[in-house]
Parts: C-alpha cells; sequence; structure tokens
C-alpha cells in the first residue's frame, strides 16, 4: 500500500464559478505512479466545493443557477449579521455540493465516466484556492 499526497492550487476569477480540475487531478495520479486504488480530492474551503459532473460548461452555469434560486444571499441569515462576512449563502452551497469526491484509479489513470470530469466550485470569490489531493493503492 503506498499513499502520495499533492496539493493543486487555483485562482477564481468570478464570485462563483466552476474550474474543470480533472488534468491537474490526472497528473498528480500519474506522478504518484500507483496503478490501482484510489485519489481523492478535497478542498478545506468552507465557502467552495468538489464535484463531478457532466463535461458541459453550460451545465456548470445551470449548477449556480439552481444553486442561487434555492439559497440566495439573505441579509436575515444569521452568518451575515455577525463578524465572519457577509457569504452565508457560499457556506450554505458549499455544504450542498461537499468538499470532496473519491475516484477510482487503474492502470495509474482516473477511472472517470464517459462524461465526467472533476470540478472546483467557488461560491465566494474571486479567491486562491487549495485542493489536497490524495492518491492511495499499489504500484
Amino acid at each position: 500500500m503506498h499513499i502520495f499526497s499533492d496539493t493543486i492550487r487555483v485562482t477564481t476569477t468570478q464570485k462563483a464559478e466552476d474550474i474543470d480540475i480533472t488534468d491537474m487531478v490526472g497528473a498528480v495520479v500519474f506522478e504518484s505512479r500507483i496503478k490501482e486504488g484510489s485519489a481523492v480530492i478535497f478542498t478545506g474551503h468552507t465557502t467552495a466545493g468538489i464535484h463531478l459532473n457532466n463535461n458541459d460548461p453550460e451545465l456548470a452555469k445551470d449548477l449556480h443557477d439552481i444553486l442561487n434560486e434555492l439559497v440566495p444571499n439573505k441579509e436575515s441569515f444569521r452568518h451575515n449579521k455577525g463578524d465572519y462576512g457577509k457569504n452565508a449563502d457560499a457556506h450554505i452551497k458549499s455544504v450542498l455540493v461537499g468538499n470532496s469526491a473519491t475516484v477510482p484509479v487503474a492502470n495509474n489513470k482516473l477511472q472517470l465516466g464517459q462524461w465526467q470530469a472533476i470540478y472546483f466550485s467557488e461560491f465566494d470569490g474571486p479567491r486562491n484556492r487549495v485542493i489536497n489531493v490524495k492518491v492511495i493503492g499499489s504500484r
């Protein structure tokens, strides 16, 4: 059993956006030299998310549209009244999307579905963000 860890850094440019990080995660998997196992992709940011979705930029826009409908940033949110910022909606969206994904690895490659991609979702940008990737398995 081998474990390989690395970080990916992204800079977001908008308040809300999705960044396809599939190739970056794939490069970490390749560098790990792990042939069979799993890749865990995680962000510790509480106003961002990690998810798998269809590799279609229009779908990413649809996701953010529906999240904005479900969770508008209300002044009445307690978090928005405190000293923590006015971004309660971003925190709630992060909880709904989740902050990690696990993808199987075979033959030193991510085993994604035909249309799948790995996305980093920003809900409170623009910001500099860190994504942790841990590849676990056998060489």
